[in-house]
């Protein structure tokens, strides 16, 4: 297998002519596959052994983060950090203003991996919706936070979407799967979108899809940037 990629236009860039790489085409592999890619070697190991044991991994990672520690594996690393400006010296974390964010990084035998793939480069037949950053206007904060009520800018590259279709728009996405759609856009176009953020959405952490049908076309696609997104006020 090949990693798959075509290039569209970069509107991050003062440069008309840029252009940036994106990924297509490609599959998602799933535990369960990757189990059975374990036992399909020979190895002694049942599937149901195996499952356990990744379950028994996955459950003592997320308690090593629940208490505040950093991780630190073969395969990744992860650690917190806290978003939001701190008024002064004296002042404490406020759940209103500020987020506690995971940072998760390759750890060096997935950077050695990287090494491994094949790349081809191939045309972008069906445009898709891309997201390259999420601001937040009233804090200035990039990828990383948003102000409940109050505008944000996502840009990108084929992100305008028809207002009149209720299965196109701006989407917020909560961690437990709980959809919320954009209501107030200010500005659609291609490269950047202008709306207010929800009232709503106060707690918890988000991630931002554009769904969105191309000029000439009724199949709707879907772009996700993959940053997940904390509220402030």
């Amino acid at each position: 297998m090949v990693l798959r990629y075509g290039l569209i236009p970069n509107h991050l860039t003062d440069d008309p002519d840029d252009y940036m790489g994106m990924v297509t085409d490609n599959e998602t592999v799933t535990t369960e596959q990757i189990v059975e890619q374990m036992i399909g070697k020979g190895s002694t190991v049942t599937k149901a052994e195996a499952l356990s044991v990744i379950e028994e991994f996955s459950y003592a990672v997320v308690q090593a983060v629940a208490s505040g520690n950093n991780v630190n594996t073969e395969l990744f690393k992860v650690y917190p950090s806290i978003s939001g400006v701190f008024a002064n010296e004296s002042d404490g974390f406020d759940k209103k203003r500020h987020a506690i964010r995971l940072n998760l990084n390759a750890g060096p035998r997935l950077t050695d991996a990287v090494g491994n793939i094949e790349l081809r480069k191939v045309e972008i037949s069906h445009a898709q919706p891309v997201i390259q950053q999420f601001a937040d206007l009233k804090t200035k904060a990039v990828n990383e936070t948003f102000s409940p009520g109050q505008i944000a800018s996502l840009k990108g590259s084929f992100l305008k979407f028809d207002e009149e279709d209720a299965n196109q728009g701006i989407f917020f996405i909560a961690a437990e799967g709980t959809v919320t759609k954009v209501g107030n856009v200010v500005k659609n176009k291609p490269s950047e979108l202008l709306f207010f953020v929800p009232e709503t959405l106060k707690t918890g952490s988000f991630q931002v899809e554009v769904r969105a049908a191309q000029k000439n076309s009724k199949n709707i696609k879907t772009g996700r940037l993959l940053v997940d997104l904390v509220p402030v006020s």
